[in-house]
Order: C-alpha cells, then sequence, then structure tokens
C-alpha cells in the first residue's frame, strides 16, 4: 500500500511539472507520402469533464465530422474530409488528465497548428491555462 502511495505521488509531481504544457511530434514525407502529427497536453481536469468538452466540440464544428468514438477508452476519431485524427483523453489521477490528439495525412500538409490550435481552444473551453511547449 506504502509503494502505491509513493508512485502517485511521484505521478504528481511529475505531472506538476508539465500541467498545460503542449508538446507536439511531427514526421513529414518529402514526397507527399503519409505523414503524421501530434500534440499532448496534461490537464488538472477530470479525464470524464474533458471528454464530454472534446466531443461537445468536436462535435459543434461543421467542418469536422465524427467518424468513431468509445465513451469508456475516452477516444473520438474525426475527419475534415482531407484528413483524419483521433483524440483521447487519459486519466492521470483522479483530477489529472493527459490529452493526445494525433493526426495522419499526406506530406504536403501540415496540420501541427491546427492540432495545437484545437488543444489550447479545449483548454480555454475548461478554463485552464495551456501553452505551447519548449520543443
Amino acid at each position: 500500500m506504502a509503494w502505491t502511495t509513493h508512485v502517485h505521488a511521484q505521478i504528481a509531481f511529475i505531472a506538476r511539472h508539465v500541467i498545460g504544457r503542449v508538446e507536439q511530434m511531427s514526421q513529414q514525407q518529402g514526397n507527399g507520402g503519409v505523414a503524421y502529427d501530434t500534440a499532448a497536453v496534461v490537464v488538472e481536469v477530470p479525464a470524464e469533464k474533458v471528454y464530454a468538452v472534446a466531443l461537445r466540440n468536436l462535435s459543434a464544428q461543421s467542418q469536422l465530422r465524427i467518424t468513431g468514438q468509445d465513451q469508456q477508452g475516452r477516444s473520438i476519431q474525426f475527419t475534415n474530409n482531407v484528413q483524419i485524427a483521433g483524440l483521447q483523453v487519459n486519466a492521470l489521477s483522479d483530477k489529472l488528465s493527459q490529452i493526445l490528439i494525433t493526426s495522419a495525412h499526406t506530406g504536403d500538409q501540415n496540420v501541427s497548428s491546427l492540432i495545437l490550435e484545437r488543444i489550447l481552444l479545449f483548454c480555454s473551453e475548461m478554463k485552464v491555462k495551456c501553452s505551447k511547449g519548449s520543443n
């Protein structure tokens, strides 16, 4: 039991240093091949609320179409009819969650700024402060 408490304390300590910092990663193919963009952020909001905000927000966007969702797994797949994307909300603790968005597209497109904007919009709607990380 003490070990479990220690692990949770360590996770909370680490998370405190990354809360609100949006980190991104991309891989672009120079020949128009398949590429991806990913962004993640940790927020101090329960996972169920984060998922509800994301679902409501994505559903309200006329240029987006939800192609699949799993409420129990807290994942949503969506498209703008040009590229596909997926969002997953992971509970790190009762009040701490990670939002992860990944988009697959052709190498000619760069969607990293769109993914960043989407995450910042979710943060704003949940009234938490998020900003682009240092990468």
